[in-house]
């Protein structure tokens, strides 16, 4: 079952992934307009990455380990299970159209979004919530960005 640290792990984790999977596919695009938007996706996934690490390095959460488990739902091992929150499995090369890239993008922007709202059962700390809903409200700015980029084709 997960921990507190587990679960930062996890989001830390998963801000690293969407880093790497938005410059890396800068690389391989053409449109100007497409790898500023990825750019600017992959700089706020940067900064969720060190909001979580510094989060998880400072914050002393009471909560008992027993509700804790008994709490986390089963979405999230079942998401685990299938690397839900990771892009490694994906194969990119197989995409036919960038509109699958995108796509994609997206239903990781999703799965991000619902494992952070997850999380915010878990925190107590109003400033800690306060900085989670802002980072909500930015991975859902992503979706839409990403919504507004597969219009473009």
């Amino acid at each position: 079952m997960f921990t507190m640290d587990d679960l930062f792990d996890i989001a830390i984790k998963m801000e690293k992934n969407g880093e790497a999977v938005y410059l890396d596919s800068m690389t391989k695009l053409s449109q100007n307009s497409l790898k500023s938007i990825l750019q600017w996706m992959a700089d706020e996934e940067a900064t969720h990455r060190l909001w979580f690490k510094d989060q998880k390095d400072k914050l002393s959460l009471e909560i008992n380990e027993a509700d804790l488990k008994g709490m986390v739902p089963d979405v999230i091992q079942q998401m685990m299970g299938n690397k839900t929150l990771s892009l490694d499995d994906i194969d990119f090369t197989k995409m036919k159209h960038i509109t699958d890239l995108l796509e994609t993008f997206i239903g990781f922007e999703e799965d991000t979004i619902m494992f952070y709202e997850m999380l915010e059962i878990f925190i107590e700390d109003q400033n800690v919530l306060k900085g989670l809903h802002e980072i909500v409200q930015e991975e859902k700015k992503h979706v839409q960005k990403l919504h507004e980029m597969i219009d473009t084709f």
